[in-house]
């Protein structure tokens, strides 16, 4: 049995229209051809595909349950023509990034939009991560990277993007801000939890927090922000992240205990990755 991707493509038409005359001006097709094609194909399978005894064409019972298991198949085969087209073309049909957490989301979703109108058909793959963004682009998980605190700069091409500074905050009512300007001390916030962001991959790191500190882990930055809020602790958030929020007087920046972090921030790629056009244009346009 040899069936074709043109008779699923002619059952469907006729499906859709209700008649051989429909799909035939829908597929630019003969008549005659579309009634020979669905004709070949009644004879091949052993059992009629359309019942013609009403005033529209339809698919019979046996039909229905056919064109539900070929059609699939028949629009894979259209997805992977274009796949090739795209390929040969060069440019990628997918492109894994990865970016900290602590970098601007507009930032990104700004080169995300335009990205996507300029190659519609490639899939992306979007990551936010938190202190795992080398670990991903050295596993080969992702294909661009952005990240602080770069260390392998004998594999990757870099780029600086920009920085972000970490500013320590708590909320307005935390039991911190209770004591006098002298006994705010570093020393004496790490009495209290320190609201952390586990990394997205194992890693034993401890950027940033205190020895003596107390440790409350959250997954993610909206988490950790939201305790901060509540008085449940404290910790450094990025700049855009919070500005609003202290200049609301919801949260606290804790300046005077000269806390903040500066990170400048990466775009990554490992040096021997092949270049193909979306990638090019997401490193070009940060």
């Amino acid at each position: 049995m040899d069936i074709s991707l043109e008779q699923i493509q002619c059952l469907q038409a006729v499906s859709n229209s209700g008649s051989l005359s429909g799909a035939s001006e829908k597929l630019n097709k003969a008549k005659s051809a579309v009634s020979y094609s669905i004709d070949k194909l009644e004879e091949q399978l052993g059992f009629p595909v359309l019942d013609r005894s009403g005033y529209r064409t339809r698919l019979t019972e046996q039909g229905q349950a056919f064109l539900t298991k070929a059609y699939p198949i028949y629009l894979a085969s259209e997805h992977l023509k274009e796949d090739v087209k795209r390929i040969a073309s060069g440019v990628e049909t997918r492109m894994a990034i990865s970016a900290s957490a602590v970098y601007p989301s507009r930032r990104i979703y700004a080169v995300l939009k335009k990205l996507f109108d300029e190659f519609p058909a490639t899939e992306i793959i979007f990551h936010r991560e938190i202190m795992s963004g080398e670990k991903m682009l050295n596993q080969d998980m992702v294909d661009v990277a952005i990240f602080e605190n770069l260390h392998n700069t004998l594999d990757f091409d870099a780029k600086k993007i920009g920085s972000v500074c970490l500013k320590l905050v708590v909320g307005w009512d935390h039991p911190f801000l209770h004591s006098t300007r002298e006994e705010q001390t570093l020393e004496n916030l790490t009495r209290y939890p320190q609201i952390i962001q586990r990394s997205t991959l194992p890693d034993d790191s401890s950027v940033g927090i205190p020895k003596k500190a107390k440790r409350w882990t959250v997954s993610d930055i909206d988490s950790k922000k939201e305790l901060i809020l509540g008085g449940l602790g404290w910790g450094r958030l990025p700049d855009h992240y919070v500005n609003e929020d202290i200049q609301s007087g919801r949260l606290i920046h804790l300046d005077h205990l000269n806390y903040d972090h500066s990170l400048d921030m990466f775009i990554c790629k490992k040096k021997d990755k092949a270049i193909g056009p979306v990638l090019d244009y997401i490193w070009n346009h940060f």
